[in-house]
C-alpha cells in the first residue's frame, strides 16, 4: 500500500457493455444495432475526483479478473483505498489462465490467493469499501458470495448466505446512530432522498451501524465500519449510483458525504 499522502482510491465494479436494440425484420433475420461501454458509477466516481487532491482509477470488473498477480500486487501498492461494487467473488477467486488448456503444462498451476493479499493490505493500513449492488454481499440469488469468501470476517456485516435483495419503489426510512462520526458529521440525514433498495445484513459483533435503514418494522446496517489491524473497512449497503442509487446521487450532500467517507 502507498504511503502518499493523497487519497489514491481504486474503483471496481459497475460497468457493463449494453448492446443496441433488436431489429427483427424477416421470419429469418435479426439485428443488433449499437454498443456501448457504460460506467453506471459515474456519478461516484466524479464525487470521488472532486476530493481534493485525489487521484481515482476505475476499472471494469472484468479487467480486475484478468490481472496478473503482479498487476493486482502493483495496484493494491498504489491504492490508499479500494472500492468494490457489484464485483462478485469469482473474480478474486479465478482466473482466466486456468481455462486456458495451452498454459496448463504438466506442473500444478497455482496463483497467490488476493482474498489473503487483500486482508494483509487492509491490515497494513488500508481503507476497504464496498457499495451495494446485485452482485454486492450475498447479491442476488446469493451470487455475490462475499459471505463465503476468506475476507468475510473482515466485514463489519455478516452477510446473507442467499438472496439479500431489499427492495422497494416508495424507498425507506434511515437513521443516523452517531452523528459525531467523521463520516457523517453535519450531514442532514432527513434530507436524504429515496432509497430503492439494499443488501440486508446483520452487524458484526463489535462494529458500528453508523446509519441504519427500517424495513417492515426492522433496522438493518446501512453504513457500517470497522477497524482492522491498521485499517479500516466500510460498507455502504445500497447503491451509490443507479438503479437504488438513481435518487440517492441527486442529494445535495452527495458528494460531502463521500468526501467525508474517505478522507474524514
Amino acid at each position: 500500500m502507498s504511503s502518499h499522502a493523497t487519497p489514491r482510491i481504486w474503483h471496481v465494479g459497475n460497468w457493463c457493455i449494453q448492446l443496441g436494440q433488436t431489429y427483427i425484420e424477416s421470419p429469418f433475420k435479426s439485428e443488433k444495432k449499437d454498443v456501448e461501454m457504460l460506467n453506471y458509477a459515474q456519478p461516484f466516481v466524479d464525487a470521488l475526483s472532486a476530493i481534493p487532491g485525489a487521484e481515482v482509477i476505475s476499472q471494469p470488473s472484468w479487467e480486475m479478473y484478468h490481472m496478473s498477480p503482479e498487476a493486482f500486487d502493483e495496484r493494491l501498492r498504489w491504492s490508499t483505498a479500494i472500492v468494490f461494487a457489484d464485483v462478485e467473488t469469482k473474480c478474486l477467486m479465478l482466473h482466466p489462465d486456468f481455462f486456458q488448456r495451452a498454459k496448463w503444462g504438466d506442473k500444478p498451476v497455482t496463483f497467490p490467493d488476493r482474498f489473503d493479499i487483500l486482508r494483509d493490505w487492509i491490515a497494513r493500513g488500508g481503507h476497504f469499501h464496498m457499495n451495494g449492488g446485485w452482485y454486492s454481499f450475498g447479491g442476488e440469488l446469493g451470487k455475490g458470495g462475499w459471505g463465503r469468501s476468506r475476507i468475510h470476517d473482515v466485514f463489519p456485516v455478516v452477510c446473507l448466505q442467499g438472496d439479500d435483495l431489499i427492495e422497494s419503489t416508495a424507498g425507506y426510512d434511515v437513521r443516523c446512530n452517531d452523528a459525531e462520526n467523521p463520516m457523517v458529521k453535519g450531514l442532514d440525514w432527513s434530507s436524504l432522498p429515496a432509497l430503492l433498495g439494499f443488501n440486508e445484513s446483520r452487524l458484526r459483533d463489535g462494529c458500528d451501524a453508523v446509519v441504519e435503514i427500517l424495513n417492515q418494522g426492522t433496522w438493518h446496517p446501512l453504513l457500517a465500519s470497522r477497524r482492522f489491524g491498521t485499517g479500516r473497512v466500510t460498507c455502504w449497503m445500497t447503491g451509490a449510483s443507479p438503479h437504488w442509487g438513481i435518487n440517492f446521487m441527486k442529494w445535495n450532500q452527495y458528494r460531502q458525504f463521500w468526501k467525508q467517507v474517505f478522507v474524514g
